[in-house]
């Protein structure tokens, strides 16, 4: 819930917390290549990959972690990525950065 959560903080506001309501909300957005859609991407992504991997310990190593552990793991993953990737120097992709937390990272002029 925690991710879920912290997802609509940062460009995922009128998302519905089901799965289908994410889907949808993404499948609308799948050939935008807005900053903030790449994020939400990069969210759902990490939260597939990383539930899946949780799925996969509890099964065959009977080792579990605290949901939001889980949590944190995904966000600081995305954080990372977005931290790496080279963005247009526009108001909105700086705000975007700031609500992950990221200062100072290089945004080109192209």
């Amino acid at each position: 819930m925690q991710l879920f959560i912290t997802s609509l903080e940062r460009g995922m506001e009128n998302v519905g917390p089901f799965w289908d309501d994410i889907i949808g909300w993404m499948a609308a957005r799948v050939r935008s290549k807005s900053a903030a859609n790449y994020g939400s991407k990069l969210v759902l992504a990490a939260a597939s990959y990383f539930i899946w991997q949780e799925r996969n310990s509890r099964l065959f190593k009977n080792q579990t972690r605290p949901p939001d552990v889980l949590s944190d793991v995904i966000l600081q993953t995305v954080r990372y990525k977005l931290m790496v990737v080279k963005f247009k120097n526009t108001v909105k992709v700086r705000e975007l950065l700031s609500a992950w937390g990221i200062h100072g990272t290089f945004l080109t002029d192209e």
